[in-house]
């Protein structure tokens, strides 16, 4: 097989920091890999590399064909697209190539001779995007393509890539978009590159059990270390020679355990995560936002839905449909026709308009401590660790976060004022998985109600219970958001939806959801039990009392048996009428 590019030995390190050491790999021209890892771990650095932008690494790479990178930055050259793509369509075949793409991508003609400054974030990747393409490239390096898109963008995009001929490396942080069109997935962690040969959903679970495999490595070998330690220090009290043998030989045996707990090659070194909750809101009344014939110039035209208590809302649809705009006429910064009516006792956020209030001097830890002063140093870092600040990145300053980590430090922050209503727009931008993972976590634990602009289908799919798009200056609502996407939807105004029969599934949902929940709870109690005995079994050489404990621990594990198999008739309950609600 033709490679299109070889790293041999390849070491990035900075003074304050190693990336990662020695990759070695053979990048095949039809690969399609994912390349994960934390916000700061070297994705983007790893990118430069191979695109010949960044030379300051050890080892070797070379490389063949055309590689093209685009980076997070979206640089442009030219002032008008017309302009940017002139250079590239000098063949009839491009430019009806360059009318796909620019139609495909949402752009109309009148768009060709616009200044580029004019545009927004989302439509100058989906312009680079597209000159990429043009370029007709053997091989691509994507870093967070995806930022800014909306989700019809993202969709062409996914099309795109499953018909280009040539292979690419991307960074992102969407699971359904990696899903979609990657293969393979190569991990950054802990100064390693981890390569995994399968699909998303494989890594995902190779990757867990790689990481509990050596949890519970770790585990058994520091309990062997105790059990060592007690038994040299039993023999050294006997005071004979044959016991200082003896001895002697479990010290042996006590260092190369050492050895091997200090050489194990950890997916993550990360501290152990105490369960600091959510914060709960004050309840608001039954209904929590009314939005009454709300218009705005010609962009939106009498817009009406109702928030109802717990309700979580995704907001999605293409870029320009006015997702922002509404969500600005809700929280008061801009005037428009039509009324908003806030319910009782509302606490509403905008979580965009707190990111600028964070303090650049600040750490992470000091501005998680002005929400919590009363509490103990290691309860503020083990919720800061909720949000991906584990271990010394809680003391990084706010002038070193990235843009997603500044996001969710945002909205950690905000969900310890207790807000009843949670305004987000597009909260995943710049974000990596891990951290989208702890927001879904935070925005599900969540009790209040969220109205959420996001792209991320994933995320609204597995967080919120109700679904609007903005068309055609109009709002509807559907079941579930692929249905917008579909060849041809049918979308109901959110005032002819049979509400009465989809809140009775809805409500039967949520008691399912409810009742997991408990069962969650009573599995984690179980284990938790189970535990304690086996480590008292360890301290103990009381026959009568490890035949007791061998019984009780026997008893536990079959009432955790019964929980895991109610667990998963739950679980198959809960998707089959989410199954039921998404066909109504």
């Amino acid at each position: 097989m033709s490679h299109v590019a070889t790293l041999s030995n390849v070491s990035i390190s900075f003074p304050e920091k190693t990336l990662f050491t020695e990759f070695t790999v053979n990048i095949s021209k039809k690969d399609r890999i994912g390349l994960m890892g934390k916000n700061g771990s070297g994705k983007s650095t790893l990118l430069k590399a191979i695109a010949g932008i960044f030379l300051d690494y050890t080892g070797q790479i070379s490389v063949s064909g055309k590689i093209l990178y685009m980076d997070q930055l979206r640089s442009f050259n030219a002032r008008t697209p017309f302009e940017y793509y002139a250079s590239t369509a000098d063949t009839p075949r491009k430019l009806r190539d360059v009318r796909s793409i620019l139609k495909g991508f949402g752009f109309e003609e009148k768009d060709w001779h616009r200044d580029i400054s004019t545009f927004s974030g989302g439509e100058k990747t989906k312009l680079q995007l597209g000159k990429l393409f043009l370029e007709e490239p053997n091989f691509l390096l994507l870093d967070e393509p995806t930022n800014f898109l909306d989700v019809q963008a993202i969709e062409f995009l996914k099309n795109l890539l499953r018909k280009f001929p040539g292979g690419y490396i991307v960074v992102a942080h969407d699971r359904n978009f990696l899903r979609n069109v990657c293969e393979k997935f190569w991990e950054i962690n802990n100064g390693q590159i981890w390569i995994f040969d399968m699909d998303f959903d494989r890594y995902r679970k190779e990757r867990e059990t790689i990481l509990k495999t050596q949890e519970r490595r770790i585990e058994n070998i520091q309990k062997e270390i105790d059990r060592l330690k007690h038994i040299i220090d039993q023999y050294r009290r006997w005071n004979r020679e044959k016991f200082f043998k003896q001895a002697k030989s479990r010290e042996k045996l006590l260092n190369k355990m050492y050895e091997e707990l200090e050489n194990m090659p950890n997916l993550y070194l990360q501290e152990e995560e105490k369960n600091i909750k959510i914060p709960i809101p004050d309840n608001t009344g039954h209904v929590v936002l009314e939005v009454i014939d709300v218009s705005w110039n010609s962009l939106l035209k009498k817009i009406n839905f109702t928030v109802y208590q717990k309700d979580k809302i995704a907001i999605i649809g293409p870029n320009g449909s006015g997702k922002t705009t509404l969500l600005k006429i809700i929280t008061g910064h801009l005037r428009h026709n039509g009324t908003i009516k806030i319910g009782h006792n509302v606490k509403m956020v905008f979580v965009d308009q707190f990111i600028s209030q964070l303090d650049p001097e600040n750490t992470v830890f000091d501005e998680i401590f002005e929400e919590m002063p009363d509490h103990p140093d290691y309860v503020i870092r083990s919720y800061a660790g909720r949000f991906g600040f584990k271990g010394e990145n809680v003391f990084k300053q706010i002038s070193q976060l990235s843009g997603g980590e500044r996001q969710i430090l945002a909205i950690a922050k905000i969900l310890l004022r207790k807000p009843n209503l949670l305004i987000l727009d597009e909260p995943t931008n710049h974000m990596d998985l891990q951290t989208v993972e702890a927001l879904e976590k935070a925005l599900k634990e969540y009790e209040g109600s969220v109205l959420l602009v996001s792209h991320d289908l994933e995320l609204v799919s597995n967080v919120c219970n109700r679904f609007f798009s903005i068309i055609n200056g109009e709002i509807v609502e559907v079941d579930s958001p692929v249905i917008l996407f579909e060849k041809k939807p049918t979308i109901s105004k959110t005032k002819n939806l049979p509400f009465e029969e989809k809140k009775k599934l809805r409500n039967q949902l949520k008691n399912l959801q409810e009742i997991l929940e408990n069962l969650s709870k009573k599995e984690e109690d179980l284990c938790g039990n189970i535990e304690q005995i086996d480590n008292k079994l360890s301290l103990t050489n009381d026959y009568n009392e490890i035949t007791s404990l061998i019984k009780e621990k026997e008893k536990l594990e079959q009432d955790l048996l019964t929980v895991m198999e109610e667990m998963q008739k739950t679980r198959e309950k809960i998707e089959n009428l989410q199954a039921h609600l998404s066909e109504f």
